[in-house]
């Protein structure tokens, strides 16, 4: 499946509601947690996540403005959600998997492995 870098947490926001049915799951990879969520908690989860990644672009002057942190597989109707973190950035030679995903139940076998 191949998910999409969105630029800004403005746009990210925008996406966020265009979630608006299904049932979600949740997981956070570094806290070894998964839950199932409505549509309508996914997309306040996902606004949660956007504003930390805002939070952090804040916090840090040496994080661009511009550094993508949030993936998505269609920005009209999004199954599948990803999103790093700050460990994710330096010189690494393979991305450090992401921190938190969000995805659509219906795609548990397809999303979750990789």
């Amino acid at each position: 499946m191949r998910l999409y870098g969105i630029p800004s947490e403005d746009r990210a926001e925008e996406i966020a509601n265009n979630i608006k049915e299904g049932e979600w799951v949740f997981v956070d990879r570094q806290e070894n947690k998964k839950e199932f969520l409505s549509a309508e908690e996914a997309r306040e989860k996902f606004k949660e996540l956007i504003n930390q990644v805002r939070s952090w672009k804040e916090q840090m002057s040496t994080l661009s403005k511009y550094a993508i942190f949030i993936f998505v597989d269609d920005t009209q109707n999004p199954k599948a959600i990803k999103v790093y973190d700050t460990s994710s950035l330096g010189c690494s030679t393979s991305l450090v998997p992401e921190r938190w995903r969000l995805y659509r139940k219906e795609m548990e076998g397809e999303f979750n492995d990789n």
